[in-house]
């Protein structure tokens, strides 16, 4: 069971690696053979399918995610202090796993039926703590009310596309890249901030 679990640990991070350099619809299940050294009938039985294998690599780093992001929200009261430690642990996550989520954020329309379901779920429990930690500083008094769901998608787009250019060994780690996002975006939304459209109706 043991020897089991490690060949499809190989396999899963060797098809990673192929599906983020030529994508999904541009790896074949032969080009997968050779790289792991199995014959099809092997390969299908530890992986299921290929479809299979897409929707393992790219929902894996997710889960995590959202059982990180619970724990954070039941444990950190501060929304402010709530959404930083969201931003942290996604931005070490991204720098740690850039394979999958390049796999992720590439490949997921190619999920169909029940995995597409389910991979969609996953995003929208991942976004529903950001949403409720945004709205416990709305009834705190510390952040404005923002037009939803526009601040939520504009917010997790700085970070969800980390995965192009965030780097483990970069000057800048990957919590300081967090918090610098987390600097750029509160400004906006603390109750002190400039209204919505006050800028570009100043502009204008």
């Amino acid at each position: 069971m043991v020897r089991e679990s490690s060949q499809k640990a190989r396999i899963l991070r060797v098809a990673a690696e192929l599906f983020a350099e030529h994508g999904y619809h541009g790896t074949g299940m032969s080009q997968l053979e050779a790289a792991v050294g199995l014959q099809r009938g092997a390969l299908y039985h530890h992986i299921g399918s290929k479809e299979a294998l897409l929707f393992e690599i790219s929902t894996s780093q997710l889960r995590l995610m959202v059982d990180a992001a619970h724990d954070i929200e039941a444990r950190t009261e501060d929304p402010e202090e709530r959404l930083r430690e969201l931003a942290r642990t996604l931005m070490e996550n991204v720098a740690d796993h850039v394979l999958e989520w390049t796999v992720h954020y590439r490949d997921f329309n190619a999920l169909t039926g029940q995995r597409r379901d389910t991979m969609l779920d996953l995003r929208k429990q991942y976004e529903q703590v950001w949403l409720r930690a945004l709205n416990a500083g709305v009834a705190k008094g510390k952040f404005k009310k923002s037009p939803d769901p526009v601040i939520l998608k504009g917010i997790l787009g700085m970070f969800n596309y980390s995965y192009v250019w965030l780097k483990r060994e970069a000057a800048l780690p990957p919590r300081a890249v967090a918090d610098v996002f987390c600097d750029t975006f509160l400004a906006g939304i603390r109750q002190d901030a400039p209204s919505w459209g006050s800028a570009s109706s100043a502009g204008g």
